[in-house]
């Protein structure tokens, strides 16, 4: 008896194994058809691979160093009350644009007004003084002073000397001295005093002898001392005679101290410089007195003013209508700047309109914060019509350039540890590839400035390369930034 299978349960279906054979299926037609991809690609070979070139050309390539700072007039002006002055006329009003020489208030003060009138007449008196001194008709006056100073003395002198020559008794003939009368021996005028070769010498006068020159059995000529005769009379006339030489000596000796061209040339110096000294003062009260009318030295706009202010208190202030930029630069780039450099200026309010400006001034001494020293920068404005102070501005200052240097893109530069060098592509059928050292000098986010002797103008350096393994260009860059450092935002250009 053969067994018969069982019959299935109510409810339930026979099983059939589809899930394997679609799997089957499935990875017959994945391992044919990758099979099928092989041969087809066996067949064809790769697409060549392809470069994207660029031209070396020579140039000049910079850098500049961009800064922001704020929009401040380039002068300011504070009028204060003068000391000892009190306001007359106030005639601006604030917010008001004035032009250049505008009268902008005017202050009284009689005192110092009082003070410039005397001090003018001093001056005029030094003038005068001056003017006499170098005067030539002075200095012959002066010379004239003391030749009668001189005169006088010489006849002073001559009298004294007439009236000593006055008591002298002398030979009136050469001879033989018979007789002389002795010293003390009181004589009246007339009388013989002494006898040469027989002849009387008689007294000029009635006195007593002095003095005897001579002797008994001398021999004289004619003028020799015989005896000296005084009188009372004749000394008080010799005393007079003296005191007057010694008053002529005094005078001569005044005049011609006071008088003598070198005293003259020293006087007329000192009175120089006395008029130098009072003409100064002049002048710095006259610029005192002047300044009690306040005008403007530059256009500008009035932005501050008090119009009843204190004794010596602010009265206004006036800012230029010139603006400038001050702009921080770090002490690693100053030594790039310098005063007409020109820069490029923009204002985020007035986007789209850059403006030109000059280097004005740089500070002396940075200003050291947070480890780092900036040194402020004033730049100038070409153009400030609607440009209002305050606003924000950016400044780019070129700081280096290079020129007459290899420029090639940035995306061409490969680097080999601390060295860098340039693929040139060479060729047309057949490509050669030959790697050129290379020095940066200098760069931006583009290009950059490269010295080499190996480079020339018809080199052409790869800056990428493309492949196509399935049909479609892919691009690939082969070159890398070579920026050294970070800081402010730089940027920069080439030309050639």
């Amino acid at each position: 008896m053969i067994a018969q299978p069982a019959p299935p349960a109510p409810g339930s279906k026979r099983g059939f194994p589809y899930s394997r054979v679609v799997l089957l299926a499935g990875s017959t037609v994945l391992v044919l058809s990758a099979l099928t991809y092989l041969v087809i690609r066996s067949s064809h070979p790769p697409a060549p691979t392809r470069y994207l070139t660029a031209a070396v050309h020579q140039g000049a390539l910079s850098e500049t160093d961009s800064a922001t700072g704020e929009v401040v007039p380039a002068n300011t002006l504070t009028v204060s009350v003068p000391a000892n002055a009190t306001l007359t006329h106030l005639n601006v009003h604030l917010g008001q644009s004035v032009a250049a020489g505008s009268v902008l208030a005017t202050f009284s003060d009689p005192t110092l007004a009082s003070q410039v009138a005397a001090q003018q007449a001093t001056v005029l008196g030094d003038e005068s003084q001056v003017s006499e001194l170098s005067s030539p008709a002075y200095a012959a006056a002066q010379q004239a002073s003391i030749t009668e100073a001189q005169d006088n003395l010489n006849q002073a002198e001559n009298q004294l000397a007439a009236d000593r020559a006055l008591g002298t008794v002398r030979a009136s003939v050469s001879g033989t001295v018979t007789q002389i009368l002795p010293t003390g021996t009181t004589v009246i005028s007339g009388q013989t005093v002494a006898m040469v070769a027989n002849t009387p010498i008689t007294a000029p006068f009635s006195g007593t002898i002095g003095s005897v020159n001579a002797h008994s059995g001398q021999d004289v000529t004619a003028g020799t001392p015989l005896v000296g005769l005084s009188s009372a009379a004749l000394n008080a006339k010799i005393f007079g005679d003296a005191s007057q030489v010694a008053n002529f000596q005094a005078q001569l000796n005044k005049v011609s101290l006071q008088d003598s061209p070198s005293q003259l040339a020293t006087a007329l110096v000192q009175a120089k410089a006395e008029l130098q000294r009072d003409q100064q003062t002049l002048t710095q009260e006259q610029q005192a007195l002047s300044g009690l009318v306040v005008t403007a030295p530059f256009p500008g706009q009035i932005v501050a003013l008090n119009s009843s202010p204190t004794p010596s208190g602010k009265l206004l202030t006036l800012d230029s209508a010139s603006l400038m930029v001050s702009v921080p630069v770090p002490e690693t780039q100053v030594h790039a700047i310098h005063v007409g450099q020109p820069v490029t200026i923009t204002l985020p309010a007035l986007p789209g309109h850059p403006d030109q400006g000059t280097v004005q001034s740089l500070a002396p001494v940075g200003v050291y914060a947070n480890g780092v020293s900036n040194f402020p920068v004033n730049v100038s404005l070409s153009n400030s019509g609607g440009i209002l102070y305050g606003m924000t501005a950016q400044v780019s200052i070129v700081v280096q350039t290079v020129k007459n240097a290899w420029l090639v893109p940035l995306a061409a530069i490969k680097t080999h540890g601390s060295h860098y060098f340039v693929d040139i592509l060479s060729g047309n059928s057949t490509t050669t590839i030959t790697r050129v050292p290379v020095q940066v000098l200098l760069e931006n986010a583009t290009t950059a400035a490269v010295g080499s002797h190996r480079l020339a103008p018809a080199d052409r350096v790869i800056t990428a390369t493309l492949t196509s393994p399935s049909g479609k260009l892919h691009l690939k860059t082969r070159g890398r930034a070579v920026h050294k450092g970070v800081g402010r935002k730089k940027g920069g250009k080439a030309t050639s």
